[in-house]
């Protein structure tokens, strides 16, 4: 029997199985903004020759994980749909953390969202929304790159330097709007203001016409664990009533989950 083939070592020196590896690499594909895509999407995407692009939706068509549209275009499957919420509910803070969102969502009339920092992006995990329209289509399960979001920086700033600093290296800083930070040292900047201050604020860097005011949910060990923010459609708050009223009512439901987070030694989420 041939040996099974190994993906490259990560930086911690692990090395896996890589046809998993590929499988995994074109769920991976799959977001809001690509929610369906052809063999030859992802042949392009993934490097991968068209043929061997294939043969892997086939299988993961006939697991569950993929499912093929008339247009001969593949979708994220139930089975995939299914792990993602044994995920997301397997994590018991999001949960907890509710009717403080609930609360905060009440006190401010603005959507509010809690999110997990991933890697370079961040995972949504709670939603409660307002009865504002806004301009970013979000639900939970949904990622943002971190560098961007007011969700990401406030859990970036609390994180070693080191770690945040590594972070920001390997993500892909590209303009998602004509707002977005995308310089190194201006980045760096800012976790550093957001930790002096203890909120992060998003200026329409996601999305036009939308802007963001986040803290961090912090351990016993002050390591964040999560963030929440809260969602304003531009221009509907103005710059003064953000940092005077919204930034303490967001720092404060923060704190709270964060001690309840302490209480029942939740180290993360």
């Amino acid at each position: 029997m041939p040996a099974t083939r190994q993906v490259k070592g990560d930086r911690n020196g692990f090395h896996g199985i890589q046809s998993v590896s590929r499988a995994l690499s074109i769920l991976e594909l799959f977001s809001d903004k690509r929610p369906s895509l052809s063999v030859s999407q992802v042949a392009e995407l993934t490097n991968l020759n068209r043929a061997t692009c294939y043969r892997f939706c086939q299988t993961l068509r006939q697991l569950g994980y993929l499912e093929e549209l008339d247009d001969r275009r593949f979708r994220p499957g139930l089975k995939a749909v299914s792990l993602a919420h044994s995920a997301l509910s397997s994590r018991e803070l999001p949960e907890l953390a509710l009717p403080y969102l609930r609360q905060l969502r009440q006190d401010t009339d603005e959507t509010v969202n809690m999110g997990l920092l991933d890697d370079t992006e961040v995972v949504y995990v709670a939603r409660v929304l307002s009865d504002h329209l806004i301009s970013l289509r979000l639900y939970v399960g949904s990622r943002l790159p971190a560098f961007a979001s007011s969700l990401g920086r406030a859990q970036l700033a609390y994180l070693p330097e080191d770690e945040a600093e590594d972070i920001i290296e390997r993500s892909r800083l590209v303009k998602l709007t004509g707002h977005t930070i995308v310089n190194r040292r201006r980045l760096t900047a800012e976790l550093k203001r957001i930790r002096e201050r203890g909120f992060a604020l998003n200026d329409q860097e996601i999305a036009d016409g939308l802007r963001g005011v986040a803290a961090p949910v912090l351990a016993s060990s002050g390591r964040p664990i999560a963030a929440i923010n809260i969602s304003i459609p531009h221009p509907l708050r103005g710059s003064g009533e953000i940092e005077d009223v919204l930034a303490p009512q967001v720092i404060r439901t923060a704190s709270a989950i964060g001690d309840l987070a302490a209480k029942l030694s939740i180290e993360r989420a």
